[in-house]
Parts: structure tokens; sequence; C-alpha cells
């Protein structure tokens, strides 16, 4: 921190922001120069400078995931700040990425010690789930004017991965809205998604989430009829249709059916990003072996 104020960062960004910057928590990566970047022109360093606040900043970005692995919470990693204090180059990066709560709502989140903790290990697990293959790495175009560079991240992720990378950016959708209807939306795609399934979803989802985290025949009854209720919900959403839930439950009801299925997508999580094999990529086989595994898991308990 004694390095950071040193630095021309209070000049560049102004004093209240960056005052408001040091009572938050930050990360702060250190890089050497090399001697070429003394020659590049800004709009050369804008560029070069640009693609590696990308890559930092999807690094944070799993912490915040890592933090929605312990409980619901919406720690979002927006700034960037990049300074180099021997070419005096400096830079500022903007990233639409601010997460909502379980309820689209926004709030503080404290974390302990012990939190923060094992926040940083599910860090590295997600990390390690969203890291691409670099053969088959999107390059990310941008556009420059006046200043000025805007990235097209989404558009180079918009591709086919690992089931648990595909997950994953799910996740992050359904956290960067407020709307609850498209919450539960992305939350069952999520679990499609990583059980594999490709019919009579409602009904699969349901029983193969029960089976994989419920505890005994209560939870699990209790797991089946929320997960049938955010199917309905998710299928009225989809057509346009005015919400059937909303005939007998109020909004907060509905609020609090997104809680109670990021709960569920959390624990499902938990236990299945360790199971590396459940992990399937874009071969039929793979994806064949990982429906049969819940399906099986799904018939112990709950024959055809």
């Amino acid at each position: 921190m004694d390095l950071i104020k040193k630095t021309n960062l209070k000049n560049q960004i102004g004093v209240n922001m960056y005052n408001a910057l040091l009572r938050k928590p930050m990360m702060v990566c250190f890089m050497p120069t090399i001697e070429e970047e003394f020659t590049w022109s800004k709009n050369e360093c804008d560029e070069k400078y640009g693609i590696k606040a990308i890559h930092l900043n999807n690094f944070a970005q799993t912490f915040s995931i890592g933090s929605w692995f312990i409980k619901d919470s919406c720690i979002s990693t927006t700034k960037i700040y990049w300074l180099n204090l021997f070419s005096a180059y400096n830079s500022q990066s903007d990233r639409e990425m601010a997460v909502t709560l379980s309820n689209g709502s926004i709030a503080e989140t404290f974390l302990t010690a012990d939190e923060v903790k094992e926040a940083i290990e599910r860090m590295y697990e997600v990390y390690s789930c969203l890291l691409p293959d670099e053969s088959k790495m999107v390059h990310i175009n941008c556009t420059s004017s006046e200043g000025t560079t805007v990235w097209e991240i989404d558009k180079a992720i918009s591709k086919e991965g690992n089931s648990y990378s595909r997950a994953l950016i799910l996740l992050q959708e359904a956290r960067r809205t407020g709307v609850i209807t498209s919450k539960i939306d992305k939350y069952c795609s999520i679990l499609e998604c990583l059980y594999a399934i490709n019919k009579q979803h409602k009904t699969n989802i349901s029983y193969i989430k029960a089976v994989y985290i419920g505890k005994n025949n209560e939870e699990r009854e209790k797991i089946i009829n929320y997960m049938k209720e955010a199917y309905g919900v998710r299928s009225d959403c989809s057509h346009g249709d005015n919400l059937k839930y909303l005939k007998e439950n109020n909004y907060e009801s509905l609020k609090n059916l997104s809680s109670i299925v990021d709960d569920y997508v959390r624990r499902v999580f938990r236990k299945i990003i360790s199971e590396k094999k459940l992990n399937y990529d874009l071969t039929p086989e793979k994806k064949a072996n990982t429906r049969k595994y819940f399906q099986t898991l799904k018939q112990s308990i709950y024959p055809d």
C-alpha cells in the first residue's frame, strides 16, 4: 500500500475516488517492465496492457465466484487501474460485471478470515475450470475512439467449452441480473448443463438434484417441489406469459424462491467441482457418461 500511495493514482482518478478506493479491498498485481514498452505508442500500450488487464480481471472475478461458493454475496470487481512507475503510462478500465444477490438486491458483503481463506481456495478451483485451452483461445477484438478502447469480451467467451466452464459463465449471467425471473431461468440452465440433461428437463433436474444434495426424504421432497415451481416460473418467463406462480404467491415469495434455488445451485457446485470426471467436453461419449451417472443416481431412490 505504501507503493500505491507513491504513485500518481490520486491525480489520475481524483481525490474522492482515490480515498474511496483505499477503503475497499483490492488486489495488487506486479509485473516487470521490458525495454520494448518504452517504444510503444499510447494506442499500443492501451491494447497490450488492455489484454493483460482483462486476464487480471478474470482472475479477480474468480474471487467473487469463490465468495459466492461460501454464501450468497455480490462482491464485484469492476475497476482496473494500470500504473507503470517507469514509463509513466497509466490507464483505467471499467468492466460491466456488477453482480447482485440471489433476490436481485445489492448489499455489502462481510467475510470472516476463515471465509476469505476458503474463498481463495475456491477461487483457484474456479480459475482452473475457466482456463481456456490455448490452442482454442478466441481473439478478443477491440475498437478505439478518442482515447477509449472497448473490448468485445462477452462475444469472445460465447464459445463452447467444457461443461463446468459453461455452467460458471451461466452463473455469472445469473448473478449479473437483478431480474428475478431471469435469475431463475439461468439457475435452471446451469443445472441442465452440469447434469447433461437432454429430455424431461423439469422432472429430471428436480429428482436428480434431490438425490444429489438432499440429506433425507423430507429435504428431497422440498427440493423437488421448489424446483418444479422454479421450472414453472421459467416456462412462463420464456414464453412471455404472466407468471402463474404469482396468482397464489406474492413477489416476496418469488424472491425467496430465487434465493432457495440459488442455494441449491451453490450446494451442487461445491460438490461437483471436485468430481473432474463429470466435467464433460463436446464429445457425445463424455456427455453421455455424465448423463448416465446422474440418471443412475436418480434411479437409486426414484426408479422410473
